[in-house]
């Protein structure tokens, strides 16, 4: 958790540094600035991630959507979700059975995302992305049925947890709306309870690439 926290000091503290504030001190300007205000520009977008990660130490694919707004052309507001798309394959334990056997890991996450962007005029500027949410997983042994090959799968047990996954992101614009990025993430996973699958075994650096679509 306090690595979790000092990330997220660290994102605020670099988006702080990154953008120009302009104080007028004009004793007429009484409006209290806000990011929900008339005055500014919201534009609406959406994108596609992939995302290669380890889980339970087998290396794979995420793919996920995400969009929302971004306000005055700095701040992103919006909505994201992933879903596992490749195996990931492990030893594990299948209850009143005593011998581990080849299982698989299936689910996905989701949640609120937030970040700002640094320079974003500019050819190549910098994006940081920050996912709050949850998740959810469940361990699959595929082959549990051996009588019915048409349905094999059996459910071993399955978790809802908590995720927070900041992220550093290179944008490039390609055009006046289209936006190409490359980046990674750090992926923390909370309240995960499952027997043959901790936290730290889902936890982890994610590297991502992202095609987002919109006027920005």
């Amino acid at each position: 958790m306090k690595k979790l926290i000092y990330t997220l000091l660290a994102v605020f503290s670099i988006s702080a540094f990154g953008q120009k504030y302009v104080d007028t001190n004009d004793p007429k300007d009484e409006e209290v600035k806000s990011l929900l205000s008339k005055k500014n520009d919201l534009n609406a977008f959406g994108a596609a991630d992939l995302k290669v990660t380890n889980l339970v130490s087998e290396r794979g694919l995420l793919v996920g959507a995400y969009g929302g707004f971004i306000i005055n052309r700095r701040y992103l507001f919006g909505v994201a979700g992933y879903g596992l798309v490749t195996k990931f394959e492990f030893e594990g334990l299948v209850p009143d059975q005593p011998e581990t056997k080849q299982l698989n890991l299936h689910g996905g996450y989701g949640g609120i995302l937030i970040g700002p962007t640094i320079a974003p005029r500019e050819l190549i500027h910098i994006s940081i992305p920050i996912l709050l949410g949850a998740g959810s997983l469940e361990v699959v042994d595929k082959d549990f049925f051996t009588n019915n090959p048409a349905d094999s799968e059996f459910t071993v047990e399955n978790s809802v947890f908590f995720i927070a996954e900041p992220g550093l992101e290179i944008e490039f614009n390609i055009t006046k709306y289209f936006r190409l990025g490359a980046g990674a993430t750090y992926r923390y996973v909370s309240g995960l309870e499952l027997e043959n699958v901790k936290n730290d075994d889902v936890s982890g650096t994610t590297a991502m690439i992202s095609f987002r679509f919109g006027r920005f």
